[in-house]
């Protein structure tokens, strides 16, 4: 299989499986409707039990994981951007506005990230979108300074020297030399970003600190909590914790293999 195939069928393939669930959701084929089966064992009727308002828990985790996985991707995707468009301010703009920039990257890291999220998120009890942004905002410095670090590293080499002699801009360095040169960079911030999203939302829902209308893993852990006193836990907390966890550990192998990887002989955390 080509390489290219190698690297994107996993994300493709989660992409695609996520889809057919919001389909099936709003299709109305996924029912997740409150029952007179009030935490109702696993069983036939129920592959893994119902909760205190009767709703499958099967079906909730099914319905939970676009939700989780889209809010982890998509704000790593933006945390990412934001992260290499500030390091390129950095390494290619002028002293006034490369300082600026770092000025900023500096006083967003002085403030503790989850004090602020938990400030933010216990005021406004964020639904996806206002949750997408609060990790955006407080997740995109921390990538600002290594990836300056290999945008200057890059900017060096004799191709990109050579091409700014012949008069060509940074805009064109980016497009022909640096984009290539970046992708591993990208690809491992990008799974590094995807864990910490998940982990933070998961979090923050666990608290009670999210819309209760979003449905996550985290939401359904948090929900478990109140059936701690009785033998429902087991079937409540975790199976969504199981997921939290897959995804943790895939995430994690991924990055290490893109650390380890030949694409990035010369990079390293």
């Amino acid at each position: 299989m080509p390489l290219v195939l190698r690297q994107w069928w996993l994300p493709a393939g989660v992409m695609v499986v996520c889809l057919g669930i919001w389909f099936a959701g709003q299709a109305g084929l996924l029912d997740y409707r409150s029952s007179r089966d009030v935490l109702i064992a696993p069983g036939s009727a129920h592959w893994l039990g119902t909760n205190e308002l009767g709703q499958d828990v099967l079906t909730g985790l099914i319905l939970a994981t676009p939700t989780t996985l889209v809010l982890a991707v998509a704000t790593a995707m933006a945390t990412s951007t934001l992260a290499i468009g500030a390091a390129s301010l950095v390494v290619f703009s002028g002293p006034f506005l490369s300082g600026m920039v770092l000025r900023i990257v500096d006083a967003v890291q002085v403030v503790p990230t989850m004090l602020v999220l938990l400030l933010f998120a216990a005021l406004i009890n964020p639904g996806f979108l206002s949750l997408f942004l609060l990790l955006v905002i407080t997740g995109w410095s921390d990538d600002v300074r290594v990836a300056a670090a290999v945008l200057r590293r890059e900017g060096q080499r004799e191709n990109i020297q050579y091409a700014r002699a012949m008069g060509a801009g940074w805009l064109y360095c980016w497009r022909w030399h640096l984009f290539a040169a970046m992708r591993p960079l990208c690809g491992v911030l990008m799974v590094q970003n995807i864990r910490q999203a998940a982990l933070k939302s998961s979090g923050l829902a666990f608290l009670g600190l999210t819309d209760p209308r979003l449905l996550t893993w985290g939401s359904m852990m948090q929900s478990a909590m109140d059936q701690l006193y009785s033998g429902a836990w087991v079937w409540l907390l975790l199976p969504p914790a199981a997921l939290l966890s897959l995804l943790l550990h895939v995430t994690l192998t991924m990055g290490d293999r893109s650390l380890r990887s030949d694409a990035v002989p010369e990079f390293s955390l």
